[in-house]
Parts: C-alpha cells; sequence; structure tokens
C-alpha cells in the first residue's frame, strides 16, 4: 500500500481511552497490517517487534486491544475492521482501474486492426511491442549469499527488500554482514528478543561497533510494569480506567512500591477510588 485512508479526529477519539504503551502499539500495528497486505501473524515474533520501543508487556497490551475492540484475531492473523475496509475499497479501484485499462487497450487494438492493409502491414514490419520484465526476483545473489549464511531465517521477504536499499558497498559484502547478524544474534541471551534479519538491516546494526548483551534485571522488569503509573502520576494524570488497570495489576504495584519507584502516596491513590 503507498496511500491509505487515514482520519486523525477518529484515530485520536478512538485510542482517547487506551494506555499509553497500547496506543502506541496501535499505531504501529495499523501500519504493519498495510505494509503486510493484511497478513499481520498473530504470533510472539509480531508482538514483540510491536512493543520492542518500550518492552512493553505484550499479553497485557494485547489483552487490552481486544476487548477495547481495536482488533480482532482471525485465521492466525491480527485483524482491524478499518483496514479491512480500506485494503477493500483500494483493492477495488485497482481492479476496476485495471479493466478501465484493458479495455482501452483492447479498443486502441482493434481500432488499429480496423486500418488500411497497407497500414498494418508498415506497422507489423517496423514496429515490435514494448515488453516490460515485471517477474525481476528481489532476491539478488548477494542477498542469497547474505541469507544462506544466516542462523535466524525469517522474514525473507522483508530482509530482501532492506537488503536491496543498502548501499553497493555493503551489498557487496554479503558474507561480512552475515557475519555481524550471526555475531549479534549469538550474543542475544533471550533469542525472542532477537531482532529479524531484516530490522537489524533497517536500523543499520552492522554499523554499531560493539554488541553487548543487556538482560533486564528484576528491578529493571519491575520499573517497565509500572512506568504507566509512574508517568500518570507525574503528569498528575491518573484516570478512573489508570485505578481500574493498577487493581488488576496488583502485584505489579506492590513490586513498585517495594523497589521505591512509587511511594505510599501514590500507591494508595492508585489502588483506592
Amino acid at each position: 500500500m503507498i496511500f491509505v485512508k487515514w482520519f486523525p479526529d477518529d484515530i485520536l477519539n478512538g485510542c482517547s481511552l487506551l494506555t499509553w504503551q497500547s496506543e502506541l502499539v496501535y499505531y504501529r500495528l495499523i501500519n504493519y497490517i498495510y505494509t503486510s497486505d493484511n497478513n499481520l501473524f498473530d504470533d510472539d515474533v509480531t508482538w514483540q517487534v510491536l512493543t520492542s520501543k518500550f518492552n512493553g508487556n505484550a499479553s497485557a497490551i494485547k489483552d487490552e486491544l481486544v476487548k477495547k475492540k481495536k482488533i480482532y484475531i482471525e485465521d492466525g492473523r491480527i485483524k482491524n475492521k478499518g483496514c479491512d475496509k480500506w485494503l477493500l475499497e483500494a483493492k477495488t479501484n485497482f481492479e476496476i482501474n485495471s479493466e478501465r485499462g484493458k479495455r482501452g487497450a483492447e479498443a486502441r487494438w482493434n481500432k488499429k486492426n480496423d486500418a488500411p492493409s497497407n497500414a498494418r502491414a508498415i506497422a507489423t514490419i517496423n514496429h515490435k511491442p514494448l515488453t516490460i520484465n515485471h517477474s525481476k526476483s528481489i532476491y539478488s545473489p548477494n542477498f542469497n549469499k547474505f541469507w544462506d549464511a544466516l542462523v535466524n531465517k525469517l522474514s525473507k521477504g522483508d530482509g530482501a527488500k532492506h537488503f536491496n536499499r543498502l548501499e553497493q558497498d555493503w551489498q557487496n559484502q554479503p558474507d561480512k554482514l552475515a557475519e555481524l547478524y550471526n555475531s549479534y544474534y549469538s550474543a542475544v541471551d533471550d533469542k525472542k528478543f532477537a531482532k529479524q534479519p531484516a530490522y537489524w538491516l533497517s536500523a543499520r546494526k552492522f554499523e554499531d561497533e560493539k554488541f553487548e548483551s543487556k538482560p533486564l534485571t528484576i528491578k529493571d522488569e519491575i520499573e517497565s510494569k509500572a512506568q504507566m503509573y509512574i508517568d500518570a502520576i507525574q503528569k498528575n494524570n491518573v484516570t478512573k480506567f489508570t485505578k481500574v488497570w493498577a487493581k488488576k495489576n496488583k502485584g505489579d504495584l506492590d513490586n513498585a512500591l517495594q523497589y521505591g519507584f512509587i511511594n505510599k502516596d501514590d500507591y494508595n491513590l492508585l489502588m483506592h477510588d
């Protein structure tokens, strides 16, 4: 999809009751649905990518988006009713325009064949139809070398697109790129958090001087889970929904209190009406 319909007022109003993490994931999710042609798979890798910007709680975010009817799951794919509508409209318009183009070409061809015989002969002898090769593969020889050497082969099509956008100097070093990626991948302790080759290329991680694995500590995880409450308190924006969510996740608040991320007054504010 190159162009899609987007209604800012509807989006802002529709996301007003979402937590900030879910709102961010929702925006990213919509874009991925469009770029995947409505084939965004509902799996751990997808949700890890969607929440990677802030190490979000993917399970809670997914539950919130489903319960608030921002998304639905069908045939193992993440769907959105608005995306369904605009993708169908775009494809319908494309098919209509394609059919019109075919009819126009047929009309021009028939008109040409109705010309005098000598005119048809000249056209046949002196002109050859212009052909365009639409089947050119996105998998260049250099990309295939890069891909064959990888230890983590996921999203090959996206990987090829990002590989082809690199400077020619990098495209000519597929073995080096594969070595750098494999080194990065082997250094990640929890493989479910490792970037796929496509996103690794897009983020130009191959230019990093050195990758050092930094696994989250228990304290880091507690702070991450409590971040939405910390933000709400700092912005003096503790809503009814925030309190309801806090009560459902009391364990996270207890841990945040214990580690000093929130104080007793803040805790009471969140836990009481």
